[in-house]
């Protein structure tokens, strides 16, 4: 008379086979063998965390295949499952996806960015190459490549690039070496070291001393900020003075020309004087706005 075979009997002849079917696909893969051999991870050790090993193969495969930050659906977006040996187990972890550091380290070097995050990978090479603009890049060029200390002052209409150039050439400056940059909006940033100013002189302080230390300060859309004597007397004037004394570039977007700023800043008889300082102190570093002209579809 035959044996009874047990339904747990064939529960695990079953499972084993599953669980060997899978262990000889990992294998079957070079990344996944190259993990097995980095763990130093037995035949049985496989099998016993077969579960894990098969979340590694599928999250490299989905990675293998990025749709870009914006794009990943995986349950732990923007992470990477990791094996990792505890003792004589094979533990799951997650880190950041490379994707993700590049953009951490690129926003660590910004203090502040006041413009599109896809600017944040605008490089010389980006730019469309319009002949209007070879004055304004090779201007840009002698700071890039340290030839030069002067400040560059980009003015023209709308809708001309003005605010992508400025933060090329500053993502540029930051590959070659320079620490750390802001680029802020006058209108918005100007108007909060106002107002801190008046309501918070130790955080008006630490902000302005941070400004004027920066190795690189980008000032987008100069001239359509609010202004006052105060503003002009004690943050805009002073900024920049500091800026030219520690030796640190600066960059400005502008609708306006340079005197045209002046006259902006002469908000009163007195005012006039203390703007033609301003005009007096833009000419000095910047030389000469640099006229960016042609319409630019880059944003």
């Amino acid at each position: 008379m035959m044996d009874k075979v047990k339904i747990t009997d064939l529960f695990d002849d079953n499972l084993d086979a599953a669980i060997d079917e899978q262990y000889q696909a990992l294998m079957a893969n070079p990344r996944i063998n190259q993990e097995i051999q980095r763990l130093g991870a037995s035949e049985a050790e496989v099998k016993e965390n077969i579960a894990a090993f098969i979340a590694f193969q599928d999250d490299q495969a989905y990675c293998s295949k990025c749709p870009d930050l914006s794009g990943c659906k995986k349950p732990q977006r923007h992470y990477q499952v990791r094996l990792e040996r505890v003792g004589r187990f094979i533990e799951r972890t997650f880190a950041p996806c490379p994707l993700l550091m590049a953009k951490l380290e690129q926003d660590r070097r910004y203090l502040y960015d006041d413009f599109d995050e896809k600017w944040k990978d605008a490089t010389l090479a980006s730019l469309d190459g319009k002949q209007s603009r070879s004055q304004v890049i090779a201007a840009a060029l002698g700071v890039i490549r340290g030839q030069t200390s002067r400040w560059l002052f980009l003015t023209g209409a709308h809708r001309v690039g003005k605010s992508y150039l400025m933060v090329a050439f500053i993502n540029e400056l930051l590959s070659q070496g320079a620490k750390q940059a802001a680029v802020i909006n006058a209108g918005v940033r100007f108007k909060e070291l106002l107002d801190a100013a008046i309501n918070d002189k130790p955080g008006f302080k630490q902000l302005f001393e941070r400004l004027t230390t920066i190795d690189v300060l980008g000032i987008d859309d100069f001239g359509n900020e609010y202004k006052s004597d105060f503003l002009r007397d004690q943050i805009v004037y002073p900024l920049l003075l500091e800026r030219a004394k520690n030796k640190k570039t600066t960059l400005f977007t502008s609708d306006f020309k340079i005197h045209e700023i002046g006259t902006l800043y002469a908000t009163s008889d007195a005012g006039k004087i203390r703007s033609r300082q301003l005009v007096r102190l833009l000419k000095d570093y910047a030389e000469n706005e640099l006229e960016v002209g042609g319409l630019s579809g880059l944003y």
